[in-house]
């Protein structure tokens, strides 16, 4: 009996695999008509592929567009990093230009206009702004041989300005924007004859200097252009420094002199090296009536 139950499930069995083998044979030739468990199933995945389709593609373009924005991010941070680090690069190349350009100008002026004198290289090192116009203060003092009056020139070659007061380590040049009567400066006129004046003062607002005591005779023309210099007549200033050029001329003191305005060469409010110019022989100048009394009562004095 066990033997005949036995039998049956294996023939139970093979007539299984025939019949499905005959219905997979069967479905797997071309049919104009699929049938209708075939068009259920297509029917009901492509149902369910419908139903999931459109938000499964809604979530994976959402997390493509997070990676797509993270990496512009990133992206965006590098190029960002790479500017700033041109930029910062390009300011000092353009810094190195600049300062290279004035240690070339001084060299050619430490080289040719100061020849023939004695000449101290020196930073400006500071330049307080309550006497922005008047005084500023260079890196060279008395253990460089600085003096009391020297004359002070830009890189450029033109005055500035002269030594007032000397420290050890430091000196306080007063521009010519604060000059005044009483620490003139003799100038001339370069032309065809020179022509000589004394530059008393400064016009803040015309950014000229006030040449006056200039002769008025007919033979000597001024025609604004002409440069303006230093006259090494008295004083520790030498001759031939440039100060600037005319501007324009007229009638000075009761119509017996002349007066001209001068609009000097140098850029008195970007100033970062100077060099002071030292005279090779001082012209002692004459001593005005009141320093001749005080020297008087100090030998009575030390007497």
């Amino acid at each position: 009996m066990t033997n005949f139950f036995g039998n049956k499930r294996l023939i139970a069995i093979l007539i299984g695999l025939i019949v499905l083998i005959a219905v997979m044979g069967a479905t797997l030739k071309e049919r104009p008509v699929p049938t209708w468990p075939e068009r259920f199933a297509k029917d009901s995945v492509s149902f369910v592929q419908g139903l999931l389709y459109k938000p499964t593609a809604m979530v994976s373009g959402f997390f493509d567009n997070i990676t797509h924005i993270y990496n512009v991010y990133e992206e965006n941070k590098a190029l960002k990093a790479q500017i700033d680090q041109h930029a910062q690069l390009e300011a000092e190349v353009k810094a190195l230009r600049i300062e290279n350009k004035k240690f070339r100008e001084m060299v050619n002026i430490k080289d040719t206009k100061l020849k023939d004198s004695e000449k101290y290289a020196a930073d400006v090192i500071a330049r307080t702004p309550d006497r922005w116009n008047n005084m500023l203060t260079i890196s060279k003092g008395k253990n460089d041989g600085i003096e009391p009056n020297m004359a002070v020139v830009s890189s450029q070659g033109a005055l500035i300005g002269r030594v007032q007061s000397v420290s050890a380590f430091s000196s306080q040049v007063e521009l010519l924007m604060d000059i005044e009567q009483a620490n003139h400066i003799s100038a001339l006129i370069q032309g065809d004859q020179n022509i000589y004046g004394v530059i008393e003062s400064y016009d803040l607002e015309k950014h000229e200097l006030i040449m006056r005591k200039i002769p008025k005779v007919k033979d000597l023309v001024i025609k604004p252009g002409q440069y303006v210099t230093t006259s090494g007549m008295g004083g520790a200033m030498p001759s031939g420094l440039v100060i600037g050029r005319v501007s324009s001329v007229g009638d000075g003191d009761y119509g017996l002199t002349q007066t001209a305005r001068i609009t000097p060469l140098a850029n008195f409010y970007q100033i970062e090296q100077v060099f002071v110019v030292k005279r090779n022989f001082v012209v002692q100048s004459t001593p005005t009536p009141q320093e001749q009394k005080q020297k008087q009562k100090a030998n009575k004095t030390g007497k």
